[in-house]
């Protein structure tokens, strides 16, 4: 790939390229010289604008959560009429965000397999603005008498850690044993059964 001279544009240049790599091979199997060489550039040109790979990690997370703005949408999804309308919200746009971005999702699979520090920054800007918008709203509606008791947080990040697991993991269930389930089909189904659960009864 063929760079101007103007920074800005190689440095995006750079995040682009690095973002495909280390959604193929992970942030321990993607080296420096592997974006340099992909970039057409020296491995020091690149920490010219990155101190470390690590730092181009995180530049490729946070270039991909501007483009998304998940708390924006969620901003504008607020007070919804029933809890049902809010676990759909959230288990759609984290469908539609992980469809949209292969490479998101993929950093994501690997994120959860190395464990190292950029985990925390994905964690950060991908999971909690869909926990906090959640735990936030089950809050609301246990103080109206809208749901019963329960823990609005561990609650929150269970719900997002299965839609999480759900966009992840439903082509490789599919796989192992034969079936057809799209993530939508494994959403529709699981959604009202977690919104039955939560609801107050009489």
């Amino acid at each position: 790939m063929q760079f101007s001279e103007a920074a800005p544009s190689r440095k995006e240049c750079l995040i682009q390229n690095a973002g495909a790599l280390f959604a193929d091979g992970g942030y321990e199997g993607t080296t420096i010289r592997q974006i340099a060489r992909r970039c057409g550039i020296t491995e020091a040109a690149i920490y010219k604008h990155f101190d470390s790979k690590e730092a181009l990690y995180e530049a490729v997370i946070r270039s991909k959560s501007r483009h998304h703005q998940i708390a924006g949408y969620l901003a504008e999804h607020q007070g919804l009429d029933d809890i049902e309308d809010v676990l759909y919200t959230i288990a759609r746009h984290i469908l539609n965000t992980t469809r949209e971005d292969r490479e998101l999702l993929r950093m994501l699979l690997y994120s959860s397999l190395e464990g190292f520090r950029g985990a925390e920054l994905l964690f950060k800007e991908f999971r909690v603005p869909y926990i906090t918008y959640l735990r936030e709203e089950l809050r609301d509606r246990i103080e109206s008498g809208e749901l019963r008791q329960v823990n609005p947080r561990i609650t929150a990040r269970c719900f997002v850690g299965m839609v999480m697991d759900c966009a992840v993991n439903v082509e490789l269930w599919n796989n192992l044993d034969h079936t057809t389930f799209s993530t939508d089909e494994v959403v529709g189904n699981n959604v009202p059964v977690f919104a039955q659960g939560l609801r107050k009864r009489d």
